[in-house]
């Protein structure tokens, strides 16, 4: 090899290396002994990691026997170097340097050239720079295992959150109580429907349900009791869902049922109507509505209130039904809005009236005393009817500020015809559910006794069947108390509605009315109204009650009644309702009821 080819392969390395080589600075095959090493060889070369390695230890030209002073005498470098020389064989040895005050490795390595290659190596600096390594390692290792742990942590985080955000989406859009979709989830379903319906040009519908007698249910068996029938239903309609049909709870007992792929309407009526048969199976009546896209409405707001609409005419009908929407619907839902608006506005005004319709013994012809009925003039509805206003009155609880005029207005009235006509007779005034479960109901009753000064015989509560729907020891209680302060209590309209004979054994009544559809036939020969009437008839005068017989407008009316001993009539064969300022006039000996019926 060329003394510039070792020369520039022995320059690239970084570990520090010198070359020593012969005097001749050739190659030679003969064997070297001691004394050859000693004066014949020199130093030829340093890279320059030994260089910046060990400065200023050795020189170029310095021979063996210099270099041997330098590193260490303890060493036979001499044999060494003929060892390699001779077998060419690595040759190797460590020893402590005075000079760096550190173990040094040095390691001979003889060419084919005759030349001796020596690294010199600080064995101290080589192990502190493994203990390096391998603390670094450690801490790479430590680092590698710290970064799979967290690795980990943060996998099973990701995995809590994903599962964290499931939860919350899923309750953001279920109901928590039943498990089906909630308002919010129905919103967004309804816009993909709505959008995939409009660009298809196809119809989708919704039935909203409403259970029916939930109000009876929660205040006669408890709240628990009406829950586990909410959950039962909704359980029933998830057996019904499936990709085209999609169900919600809505709100309170109200549920929502979305439908897809309706040709027609009979697709969406079968629907619900196999839908109730199997609620009535398992012990559940329901009223439903059904609106249509886009027959009925073309967004979210009007499709929902037709249902609605729909919803409320099957509970109207007798409950347990399902109605589709109609335009009449809407037309009447207007009627009743306008009429809402107009009761308020009235209410404020004062601009209601009381009429007095006569009631009269039939033996002796006698006036018996009035029946107090409300009346309602709008300039731009003219006369509205009770049967229009009163149950909006109702809902609205309208009813109660509008009862407690009417009873104030009739036992003033009832007072001034007491003082002025020495009137002894019955003021009837009808007291409306609603009006009767005021907390404050008794003590206005009472307050109105003491301030107009009125014997309480000479007036009587007229309640409805309906009074029993919500809860019918409380209405006892109540009705107790009001028979206990003397007041006489009428049931009006019997035989039409809930109650039947055994109601009349439990209530504190005076007097039983008989509604007038049975009047209306009672001369029918081959009826049964006649028979029927008989029969109430005797049956209460025996339990000691008063009969009042409504509706009476015929004389052959009046003849069957005298014959089955009814007590008294009402209606417009006798008189027609009045205003107050004819009343007095009757009172007065003023006003003869036969020319003016």
């Amino acid at each position: 090899m060329k003394d510039r080819d070792y020369k520039e392969i022995l320059e690239k390395l970084s570990t520090p290396i010198i070359a020593v080589v012969p005097a001749e600075n050739g190659a030679s095959s003969k064997k070297h002994e001691k004394s050859d090493i000693a004066q014949n060889f020199s130093v030829h070369f340093m890279n320059e990691s030994f260089k910046k390695t060990y400065p200023n230890l050795i020189k170029i030209g310095f021979t063996v026997e210099q270099c041997v002073a330098v590193l260490s005498k303890d060493v036979d470098w001499y044999n060494m170097a003929c060892d390699c020389f001779n077998t060419g064989e690595l040759q190797e040895t460590t020893f402590y340097s005075t000079h760096f005050s550190a173990w040094l490795r040095v390691t001979m390595n003889s060419t084919a050239s005759g030349f001796i290659i020596m690294s010199v190596v600080n064995v101290e600096k080589d192990k502190e720079r493994e203990q390096q390594l391998l603390r670094q390692n450690l801490r790479l290792a430590a680092l590698t295992d710290e970064l799979s742990r967290s690795r980990e942590k943060l996998k099973n985080r990701l995995e809590n959150i994903n599962f964290l955000n499931e939860q919350l989406e899923f309750n953001a859009y279920h109901d928590a109580m039943t498990g089906l979709c909630s308002r919010q989830k129905f919103k967004m379903d309804f816009d993909v429907w709505l959008k995939a319906a409009k660009a298809a040009g196809d119809k989708f519908g919704l039935i909203l349900l409403d259970l029916d007698n939930m109000k009876l249910i929660n205040d006669a068996q408890g709240h628990s009791e009406g829950d586990e029938v909410i959950c039962h239903a909704a359980d029933i309609l998830k057996r019904f869902e499936k990709e085209f049909i999609k169900v919600y709870r809505y709100g309170g007992d109200e549920f929502i049922v979305m439908m897809n792929n309706i040709n027609s309407q009979d697709t969406i009526l079968n629907a619900g109507d196999l839908l109730l048969e199997v609620m009535n199976q398992e012990g559940i009546d329901f009223s439903g509505g059904i609106a249509l896209y886009p027959d009925d409405a073309e967004n979210c707001d009007d499709l929902l209130k037709y249902a609605d609409m729909a919803m409320y005419e099957a509970k109207r009908k007798g409950k347990n039904d399902i109605c589709f929407f109609k335009s009449v619907m809407r037309e009447r839902f207007m009627e009743k809005v306008s009429i809402q608006n107009k009761l308020n506005q009235a209410i404020t005004d004062e601009i209601f009236q009381l009429y007095y319709q006569p009631q009269f013994d039939v033996a002796t012809n006698k006036l018996r005393g009035f029946e107090a009925l409300l009346r309602w003039y709008d300039e731009e509805l003219g006369w509205v009817n009770p049967e229009q206003f009163i149950p909006i009155a109702e809902e609205t609880r309208l009813v109660i500020p509008l009862g407690d005029w009417i009873l104030e207005t009739a036992i003033k009235t009832l007072k001034s015809w007491q003082d002025k006509y020495q009137f002894d007779g019955i003021m009837s005034v009808n007291v409306s559910p609603v009006q009767l479960k005021k907390p404050t109901f008794i003590f206005d009753l009472v307050s109105y006794l003491k301030q107009y000064e009125i014997p309480p015989a000479s007036l009587e509560i007229e309640i409805t069947e309906g009074i029993f729907i919500d809860n019918k020891n409380e209405v006892l209680g109540l009705l107790r108390q009001i028979r206990d302060m003397g007041i006489g209590i009428s049931l009006d309209d019997f035989g039409t509605g809930y109650s039947s004979l055994s109601y009349l054994q439990i209530l504190p009544i005076t007097t039983l009315k008989i509604d007038k559809s049975f009047i209306a036939n009672i001369t029918d020969k081959g009826g049964v109204e006649a028979n029927i009437t008989d029969s109430i008839i005797s049956m209460v005068t025996k339990m000691g009650l008063d009969t009042i017989a409504e509706g009476v407008e015929k004389e052959d009316q009046l003849d069957v009644l005298k014959e089955i001993n009814c007590k008294n009539i009402q209606g417009f064969l006798k008189g027609k309702p009045m205003p107050k300022e004819k009343c007095e006039q009757i009172l007065g000996g003023n006003y003869d009821l036969a020319d003016h019926l």
